[in-house]
């Protein structure tokens, strides 16, 4: 399905939503949950704490439905609440950032990862540490750096439309990622990048 026919779908789904439509609202919600729980999930660090931020953010989502605004999908202008709530639980409870390495396989690997699966069996006891030194190396990001890289890590948005989430210009958002990989390089040296090809746009 082409990416005009996505959007001409969702606008359709906003409407009855915004309407009052459950089944459209269900839609929805089981179209963008999923993304929606990996943004909420990379920022909070905690799974808890992400199903809360992601069942506030539909609620608010949906209960703002007559204000928002067709120029944006409303998987960004969803995202954006997402992202927000999560930002304000984080600074409410002080939350640690980031998702181990272990955390199950319906969240993305993070991107700097050890030996690939295939090479050897992977030790529990080695990934934990892994994931340990990852979540202490994204945590000490600086914050605005840790939410672009949140949302990048997460998967499934374009530079742009990340940009449209923080509300920062596209070159702001490149620049924060390029310098929070760089980072984290710095900080684990033996963790091999994985370079993935992404949309600028």
């Amino acid at each position: 399905m082409s990416e005009t026919n996505v959007h001409t779908s969702e606008l359709r789904l906003v409407e009855r939503a915004a309407g009052g439509d459950r089944d459209a609202k269900r839609d929805l919600f089981e179209r963008y949950r999923d993304v929606a729980y990996r943004v909420a999930f990379r920022v909070t660090g905690r799974h808890e704490d992400a199903m809360d931020v992601v069942q506030d953010g539909f609620i608010k989502a949906f209960g703002n439905l007559g204000g928002f605004q067709r120029t944006s999908s409303f998987k960004t202008w969803l995202l954006r609440i997402v992202n927000n709530k999560a930002l304000d639980l984080l600074r409410s409870r002080k939350v640690r950032l980031a998702a181990p390495l272990d955390a199950g396989d319906d969240l993305p690997q993070a991107e700097y990862i050890g030996p690939a699966r295939g090479d050897k069996p992977a030790d529990a006891m080695t990934r934990r540490e892994l994931g340990e030194r990852l979540h202490q190396a994204i945590d000490s990001l600086p914050p605005e750096q840790r939410t672009v890289f949140a949302l990048y890590a997460a998967g499934e948005m374009t530079y742009g439309e990340i940009a449209e989430v923080v509300g920062v210009p596209l070159g702001t958002v490149m620049s924060r990622i390029y310098h929070a990989r760089r980072k984290l390089h710095e900080m684990l040296p033996d963790l091999a990048p994985r370079e993935t090809e992404r949309s600028k746009a």
